[in-house]
């Protein structure tokens, strides 16, 4: 069983890696202060059960977040992804020695509430227990989405989502001598856009929270989302990503598309 220091070492490890990923905004230490209080309170509710071990008696967490306005709130919605909380929750409660709660699921969702926002410890985490069912229904179909092409020379203007992942990217089909084929792009970029890398980034569709999440799959140039005159760096790989809002715009180095969804 791991001692609460040794938990809190581990907390702080998981932050100096996130702080490694940081995009550089000026939020960004707020945001990592708000994920180690967040996995302070989790490390809390872990119970000790006897014989040197730990339990954890809840399978599912909501996590309530309270933004100052609009542009914090696109801020903690890009920053704080269900799937990346589950996980790190999942590994905070491996290295307390508890096994992971059967069905276990971890929801967020953020509120623009400046009141809320100002206090001392702007989130609210709500902790229950829940008995697994076949289904429960808690799945969103993907809604009708697109992409347009704004900048830059592509094998088509528009393309229309009609899969749970869709792979952007320079070159329909990304080969190499060693793997053979390695991808095929869905919304492919000419040769010539060099600043589009040949894996540059892909959507993926998250049936739980009904949202689709933009990520970067480590390319040179890098991805950028701007939403209403605000920049917004998408994290580099497969870990956090972005979550869209319709009318996106979304930056592959020089090229440009935009995202719609009803």
């Amino acid at each position: 069983m791991r001692s609460l220091e040794q938990l809190d070492r581990w907390i702080a490890s998981r932050l100096k890696a996130w702080s490694s990923e940081a995009v550089g905004a000026p939020q960004s230490m707020d945001l990592l202060e708000i994920r180690r209080e967040i996995l302070q309170d989790i490390r809390d509710h872990i119970q000790p059960e006897g014989k040197g071990r730990n339990v954890f008696p809840y399978n599912m967490i909501q996590v309530d977040l309270a933004a100052a306005d609009r542009a914090q709130q696109d801020l903690l919605e890009g920053a704080f992804e269900a799937k990346e909380l589950e996980q790190t929750i999942a590994d905070l409660l491996s290295e307390a020695g508890c096994l992971l709660p059967t069905a276990f699921s971890a929801a967020v969702s953020v509120t623009e509430d400046p009141a809320a926002a100002l206090t001392e410890h702007p989130f609210h985490i709500h902790y229950s227990r829940v008995k697994a069912t076949a289904k429960d229904g808690s799945s969103h179909a993907r809604p009708p989405a697109k992409l347009t092409v704004l900048r830059g020379q592509a094998d088509s203007s528009e393309y229309i989502i009609d899969s749970d992942r869709v792979n952007l990217g320079r070159l329909k089909e990304v080969v190499s001598a060693k793997d053979g084929l390695r991808r095929r792009n869905d919304l492919a970029f000419a040769e010539g856009e060099t600043t589009v890398s040949r894996e540059h980034a892909y959507l993926r569709y998250d049936s739980v929270s009904g949202k689709f999440r933009l990520y970067d799959a480590m390319s040179q140039h890098g991805t950028v989302v701007f939403r209403e005159g605000r920049r917004f760096a998408v994290p580099k790989g497969p870990t956090r990503g972005f979550q869209l809002r319709s009318s996106d715009e979304i930056h592959l180095g020089d090229a440009r598309l935009r995202f719609d969804s009803e």
